[in-house]
């Protein structure tokens, strides 16, 4: 299906937040956009995508023009899981810490075994997702909060039906 325009097209990041609101929602997953980090529950997992540069892939424009589009980019898909450290009496637990860490693995198990690419692609109107790879992770601990970054490095392509009719 074609974008309407080429600005609804070439909006990577909100279209795949899009996606991802759609997915969560499937699985039965409390979805809550937040713009300040203040008003986050203690515990959570947040998503992030950033859209980099082409890779050099182009096709002609659609509708006959004679100048190249590209349609294929570079993109990191970032993981954010947070959980508090201690339960509601004050305690550390080892199931609390357990959890967290059962969490992170799940998230690597969904994108490792690539049902990313296949779950998504239901929702991404306008791209097919080419490869996604494990990039990293670091940990933090403070007194409070365990905190993972998961990060993964990908390459995604627009559709070729997706270039809007001019």
């Amino acid at each position: 299906m074609p974008a309407t325009s080429y600005t609804e097209l070439f909006n990577f990041e909100g279209n795949f937040e899009s996606a991802f609101k759609k997915w969560l929602a499937a699985q039965m997953i409390e979805v809550q956009a937040q713009m300040s980090i203040e008003t986050l529950p203690d515990d959570y997992i947040g998503v992030t995508m950033n859209a980099g540069g082409i890779t050099g892939h182009y096709n002609i424009s659609p509708g006959g023009s004679a100048n190249p589009t590209y349609d294929q980019y570079e993109f990191n898909l970032g993981f954010t899981v947070q959980t508090r450290r201690h339960n509601e009496e004050g305690s550390q637990t080892a199931n609390v810490s357990s959890r967290h860490r059962e969490i992170v693995a799940l998230i690597r198990t969904w994108v490792d075994l690539l049902k990313i690419k296949s779950d998504l692609h239901l929702y991404l109107q306008h791209y097919q997702i080419e490869f996604l790879d494990p990039a990293g992770t670091d940990q933090s601990i403070d007194d409070v909060f365990d905190i993972s970054n998961i990060s993964f490095d990908g390459q995604f392509s627009i559709k070729a039906d997706a270039f809007p009719i001019v």
